[in-house]
């Protein structure tokens, strides 16, 4: 089966770990036996550009790399900072990567499987319908989260797509119960509920200290976050959460992994509530540094909101760690159906201050949901599990 991908989040130079979700079906999807192909666009810079701001490194990403012994294409596509004029981006992403997905089609394509509807679902579905192959659209979240808010012409784009394609995937029950999807969508049997996994292997190594033994403990009881720093992520209410968790665990460290708008904001708030000693900002780190420290961590917490279903919550889950999310987000589904964490109320520094103390205060509970996330990822969320359910979907559209 040969299937072509498109995704402008696929990793790349300038964002090697964007998107990294996608990057790793399509290696479970290759390992499966299906020939993969993947179209991942980049914004178009002009060359004196280059090196400059945020968009500057966009000109030295290759217009053709395999790294993992598949193609990945990133033609060039027409964006704007901000997301300006966001409504005609299916239309520019259509114009960008029509020869390179013309070439591919050419050579022989079972199925184009898109990942969001808007814009990258309604480019595909152009030549889906041109071509006449199955389309099938996988919704992260966005979509429905901002996308279908943005405007009426985004809205109306998302639904469209959604009619139009073969097959949708959602990575969450959450994403089918809590946007009124039967009001507005049609064949309701098309959506699957087919959840991200982790490559348990890459992301729990045998030189950490979680697997082999307790040995090379850090000094410090640690909380973990691993996300973007956007308000909606939640580390202002870990921080303001910290002063109460101190004043009974004095040796607590809060570290967070990752980069974004609020740093600077988070970062005065830490001045502010005098927590310099107890807080560490590490930045974006590699994969196998962020796996690190997981490994390391004593609690995972990610109190976000608006999410679909975060991956980083199953690889805290493959490092043994209990994880706390939010009440009525993709993870919760799992929070609350199995023990292997806490749900608190979104927004809310009591609720998360009395669940990260019910953890650090019971080392014996708090390893038991440990030991059962680490045995639900090895059983249900693997990224193998995840290509085995989406290949499934593909040959049952194909054979329509």
């Amino acid at each position: 089966m040969r299937v072509l991908i498109l995704s402008h989040m696929y990793p790349n130079a300038v964002s090697p770990l964007g998107g990294i979700f996608v990057r790793q079906q399509a290696q479970a999807l290759q390992q499966l036996g299906a020939e993969v192909t993947v179209v991942a666009p980049v914004p178009w810079v002009p060359g004196f550009m280059a090196g400059r701001g945020k968009w500057g490194g966009y000109p030295t990403v290759p217009f053709h790399e395999q790294p993992d012994g598949f193609p990945v294409y990133h033609p060039r596509v027409l964006e704007l900072p901000g997301s300006l004029f966001f409504e005609y981006y299916p239309q520019t992403y259509a114009w960008g990567i029509e020869q390179v997905f013309s070439e591919q089609i050419s050579r022989g394509v079972d199925v184009i499987h898109a990942h969001v509807a808007h814009p990258d679902g309604a480019a595909a579905l152009r030549f889906g319908r041109k071509y006449h192959i199955p389309v099938v659209v996988t919704i992260h979240g966005q979509d429905f989260a901002y996308t279908l808010q943005r405007s009426k012409t985004c809205a109306e784009s998302v639904k469209m797509t959604l009619k139009d394609a073969a097959g949708v995937i959602l990575v969450s029950e959450k994403l089918k119960n809590r946007y009124g999807l039967e009001t507005w969508a049609d064949r309701l049997e098309k959506y699957r509920i087919i959840y991200n996994g982790v490559d348990f292997p890459k992301v729990v190594q045998p030189s950490n200290p979680s697997v082999k033994d307790a040995g090379a403990k850090p000094s410090r009881r640690r909380l973990l976050s691993v996300g973007f720093l956007r308000p909606d992520k939640g580390h202002e209410i870990v921080l303001k959460a910290l002063p109460a968790l101190i004043r009974e665990f004095p040796d607590l460290e809060y570290r967070v992994v990752g980069d974004g708008s609020e740093r600077a904001k988070l970062e005065g708030l830490c001045r502010e509530l005098g927590l310099e000693y107890h807080v560490v900002f590490l930045g974006s780190l590699p994969h196998p540094e962020a796996m690190q420290e997981m490994a390391e961590c004593e609690i995972f917490v990610l109190p976000s909101w608006n999410e679909a279903f975060g991956v980083v919550y199953l690889e805290a889950m493959a490092h043994g760690k209990p994880i706390i999310g939010t009440v009525g987000e993709g993870i919760s589904e799992i929070l609350t159906q199995i023990q292997v964490g806490i749900a608190v109320t979104p927004k809310d520094p009591l609720a998360l201050t009395e669940a990260i103390l019910d953890l650090l205060k019971n080392k014996e509970q708090a390893s038991a949901m440990g030991i059962r996330g680490r045995d639900l990822v090895n059983r249900q969320f693997t990224w193998n599990y995840n290509a085995q359910k989406t290949l499934e979907v593909y040959e049952e559209i194909i054979a329509q």
